[in-house]
C-alpha cells in the first residue's frame, strides 16, 4: 500500500484522470477488435467488403491525428479528447443500427476520423503535465493501462456478441461517454506559458520532424505486418485457436514487461532505445521466416514484442521533446498518422508478396524494412539528442503557469 501511494502521489492528479478513463475505455472497446467478425457474422458481407469497411480505421487514422494534434494546440487538449470520445460514441450508437455496405463504410470512416484526433490529445496531455524522467515513466504507464483493456475487450466483447451484437456498440459508446463525462466534470488541464504563443503551420517546415516521421512509418510497417501471420498460420496448417494462443503471448508479455522495462528505460530515456526496439522487431519477424513450428512462431513473437515494447518506452517521450511546447499537439499527430498509413500499406504490401513470393521471403522483406528503421533512427540519433536538450531547457526557462 505505501508503494502504490508514492506511486499515485508521484504523478499529478489529471494523470491519473487520463489513466482511469483510458482503462475504462480500453477495456469497453468491443467494437474494433471484433468488427470483422460482426461484419461476416451478422451482416453477412463478403471479404472484398469487409476488407474495404476495416482499411476506413487505418484511413481515419492517417487523416485525423494530424488534425487531432493541431486542435489540441490551438483549443486545448481536454476539448480535443472530449470531442473526439463524445463524437465516437455517437458514431458506435449509429453503427448499431447501419445495415448497407455504405453506411457501414461510412459510419466506421467517421468513427475513426473522430476518435483518431484523441491520441495526440492525450500524448499532448501527458506532456504538459510532466517533465524528465517522470514523462517516460507517465506514457509507459499509460501503456499498460491499454494494453490491460486491449487484453480484456476482446474476450469480453466475444461473450456479449453471443448474447446481442449489438451490445459491442451500445457499452463500448457507454464506456466513451463516461470517459468524456471524467475530462467534462474533473480534468483540469495545466495552463502553459506557451499557450498564446505562435503554432506552427498545417505541415511544418522541419528536416528532422519528417525524417523522424519516415522512421516511425518503416517501423509501424514492420510491425503491423504481424496481422499477416493469420495467413501464414492458415497456410502451414495451424489452427485458429493455436494462433490464438500464439499472438496471447503479445499481450501477456507486454502486461508482464511493459512496466518494469518502461520504468528501466527510463532512467536514462536515450533514443538508442529506440534504434534497439526497431532491431529487435525486424528480428522478431525475422525469425518468422525460419519458423515451423508452434514454439518457433512463439520465440518470434517474443522477440518482436520486447523489440515493440521497448520502442514505445521512449518513443512518446521523443516525439513530444522535439517539438517546441506550444506545437507539440501538430508534432504527434504528424508521427501518429504514420501508423495510420502504415495500418493501410502493410496488409496490402505484405499481402502480395505473401502472394506472389511466399511467407519465408515476405518475412524476410519486412524484417529489412524494421532494420532500416533502426538504421535511420540511429542516423537520427544526434540531432534527436540535441532537439530535446534544447526543448529541455526552453521548458525549463519558461516561467511558471
Amino acid at each position: 500500500m505505501t508503494r502504490l501511494t508514492s506511486l499515485i502521489a508521484a504523478y499529478p492528479r489529471p494523470f491519473w484522470l487520463l489513466w482511469t478513463g483510458t482503462l475504462i475505455n480500453r477495456t469497453g472497446e468491443f467494437v474494433v477488435p471484433l468488427l470483422g467478425f460482426y461484419l461476416t457474422a451478422q451482416q453477412h458481407m463478403n471479404v472484398g467488403q469487409v476488407s474495404v469497411i476495416l482499411s476506413a480505421l487505418g484511413v481515419g487514422r492517417f487523416l485525423a491525428e494530424g488534425f487531432g494534434g493541431q486542435l489540441s494546440d490551438r483549443y486545448g487538449t481536454a476539448f480535443t479528447m472530449t470531442l473526439a470520445l463524445t463524437g465516437g460514441g455517437l458514431m458506435l450508437l449509429l453503427l448499431a443500427q447501419a445495415h448497407t455496405f455504405a453506411q457501414l463504410f461510412a459510419g466506421v470512416l467517421a468513427y475513426s476520423l473522430l476518435t483518431a484526433m484523441y491520441k495526440p490529445a492525450a500524448s499532448t496531455a501527458v506532456a504538459d503535465l510532466t517533465a524528465g524522467p517522470q514523462r517516460a515513466r507517465a506514457y509507459n504507464l499509460l501503456y499498460w493501462a491499454i494494453n490491460v483493456g486491449a487484453s480484456i475487450a476482446p474476450v469480453l466483447g466475444g461473450v456479449l456478441a453471443g448474447l446481442n451484437a449489438r451490445l459491442l456498440f451500445y457499452l463500448d459508446a457507454l464506456t466513451m461517454f463516461v470517459y468524456a463525462a471524467i475530462l467534462t466534470l474533473f480534468y483540469r488541464a495545466p495552463r502553459t506559458p506557451h499557450e498564446h504563443t505562435r503554432r506552427a503551420a498545417l505541415l511544418p517546415r522541419d528536416r528532422l520532424l519528417w525524417q523522424f516521421c519516415l522512421a516511425t512509418l518503416l517501423y509501424a510497417l514492420t510491425y503491423q505486418s504481424y496481422k499477416l501471420l493469420a495467413l501464414v498460420f492458415a497456410q502451414q496448417g495451424y489452427a485458429a485457436v493455436q494462433y490464438g494462443q500464439v499472438l496471447a503471448v503479445n499481450g501477456l508479455l507486454v502486461i508482464l514487461l511493459g512496466l518494469p522495462v518502461g520504468h528501466f528505460i527510463a532512467r536514462t530515456s536515450h533514443p538508442r532505445w529506440q534504434v534497439a526496439g526497431a532491431a529487435l522487431l525486424g528480428t522478431g519477424f525475422l525469425l518468422h521466416a525460419f519458423a515451423h513450428t508452434l514454439g518457433q512462431h512463439v520465440l518470434a513473437v517474443t522477440v518482436w514484442t520486447l523489440g515493440e515494447i521497448v520502442a514505445y518506452s521512449i518513443s512518446k517521450t521523443i516525439i513530444s521533446e522535439l517539438a517546441p511546447p506550444q506545437n507539440r499537439g501538430a508534432y504527434i499527430g504528424l508521427v501518429g498518422s504514420m501508423s495510420g498509413l502504415a495500418t493501410l500499406i502493410a496488409p496490402l504490401l505484405g499481402g502480395a508478396l505473401l502472394q506472389h513470393l511466399g511467407a519465408a521471403p515476405m518475412w524476410t522483406a519486412m524484417a529489412g524494412v524494421g532494420f532500416t528503421a533502426a538504421a535511420l533512427y540511429l542516423w537520427l540519433e544526434a540531432r534527436v539528442t540535441r532537439r530535446r536538450a534544447e526543448t529541455a531547457r526552453w521548458e525549463a526557462a519558461l516561467p511558471a503557469g
